[in-house]
């Protein structure tokens, strides 16, 4: 099932592409943040939640050298950025003309490179990686929301990146495809090593690494089923802030 839904979204990718241009071409532009179109803006509320100990990330206005291991990097761009990227068909950029953010990235340190930040993220065709340091945020458009001090274990978030990179390692595989398209998103809540999954969104995947480090977000409706995880979704969500944490 989930091989004909990758197969239908890589061969319908320039025909969305191609209807997403003509779309926005007659709708309004603009050359700042937005907050998504009607009606998938309407998408990206967060649950309200049910966990005991409530905390928001924080958004915190940083330069790339002020990030911090733990930091969630939210991408966006322009209606005119984004129609500009569609028009030469390129499809992964379709978010950031839907939604607030188009792309989430997770601060953390380059496996076996101590004190070496990079980039954990997952994107369209692409394996889970820390291929981007931060010279990567360079020329682009980003906001950094931060978890509660003392909330992200930082040895077990090292674990998760170091699993993930080899469980989501095959770019054809790791894009959770049944997922960003509304219908089941693959687990995010993993607690130990053998759980963490080999598929994921951009979204899910800042998720389960920070679940499993110790800060839980209730980002996520109906158990994962007919949702569509956004990355706004995400940053405004609340977390648990674990005793001892």
């Amino acid at each position: 099932m989930r091989r004909r839904i990758a197969k239908w979204c890589r061969e319908r990718g320039l025909l969305v592409a191609g209807f997403m241009t003509l779309w926005a071409t007659v709708s309004c532009g603009g050359d700042g943040i937005h907050r998504g179109r009607v009606p998938f803006s309407f998408l990206e509320s967060s649950p309200v939640s049910h966990l005991g100990a409530q905390a928001r990330m924080e958004r915190v206005e940083v330069a790339a050298d002020e990030l911090q291991a733990g930091d969630v990097v939210a991408f966006w761009m322009s209606h005119d950025d984004a129609l500009s990227y569609l028009r030469r068909g390129v499809i992964q950029k379709v978010p950031y003309e839907l939604f607030q953010y188009g792309h989430l990235a997770l601060v953390v340190e380059a496996p076996g490179q101590s004190g070496e930040l990079r980039l954990l993220q997952l994107a369209m065709g692409q394996a889970a990686n820390v291929d981007a340091g931060l010279d990567y945020l360079e020329g682009k458009s980003w906001n950094v929301f931060r978890p509660p001090s003392g909330t992200v274990d930082q040895e077990r978030l090292k674990e998760f990146v170091q699993r993930v990179v080899e469980t989501a390692s095959n770019p054809k595989k790791a894009y959770d495809y049944a997922g960003v398209l509304g219908l089941k998103n693959s687990p995010w809540r993993p607690e130990s090593r053998e759980e963490i999954g080999n598929r994921y969104s951009c979204a899910t995947l800042v998720i389960a690494a920070l679940h499993y480090a110790g800060y839980e977000l209730d980002a996520v409706h109906r158990g994962g089923r007919l949702d569509v995880v956004t990355p706004k979704q995400v940053v405004m969500s609340f977390g648990e802030v674990r005793e001892g944490g």
